[in-house]
């Protein structure tokens, strides 16, 4: 099982979402390199695919899914920020979700499994990760965590 650090990045009660060209809608994120921590590999993979820094991270949860053991991290940006797909990345798009909408997009079971407990299927402090405001000193405790 390949180790993902996945990035749930939250606005507005929006969710982002990434896809390449025709196939399902992903969260964003990427393969943890070897001795890399997770939450840097999160902020990478965010950078990678959209050309944002982020401005603050926290780590959430782990998820198992078909392939993969996600490292889940919620990554703040600043509000003014418009992201776009890096020209030269692997996204050919990118989406913003309201939660009431995510049942309406086609979207891979992991990437349903990880929204679900992030917006309250499994736990309370999950619920906690989508509906909190983009406070980056309370998301930003969360950068000494490994994740692994």
């Amino acid at each position: 099982m390949r180790e993902r650090a996945t990035v749930l990045l939250v606005r507005r009660q929006s969710v982002l979402l990434v896809r390449e060209r025709g196939g399902p809608w992903l969260l964003p994120g990427g393969t943890v390199a070897f001795d890399e921590l997770t939450i840097v590999a999160a902020i990478r993979a965010l950078h990678e695919d959209t050309g944002v820094e982020a401005s603050a991270a926290a780590f959430l949860f782990q998820q198992a899914s078909a392939h993969h053991m996600h490292h889940v991290f919620r990554i703040a940006i600043p509000d003014e920020v418009h992201l776009r797909p890096k020209a030269g990345g692997r996204f050919h798009e990118l989406l913003w979700v309201e939660a009431a909408q995510l049942a309406h997009v086609s979207a891979t079971p992991g990437t349903r499994a990880i929204l679900s407990r992030a917006m309250g299927g499994s736990r309370e402090s999950a619920r906690h990760a989508w509906n909190h405001r983009d406070d980056e000193a309370e998301v930003a405790a969360g950068f000494g965590r490994r994740g692994r």
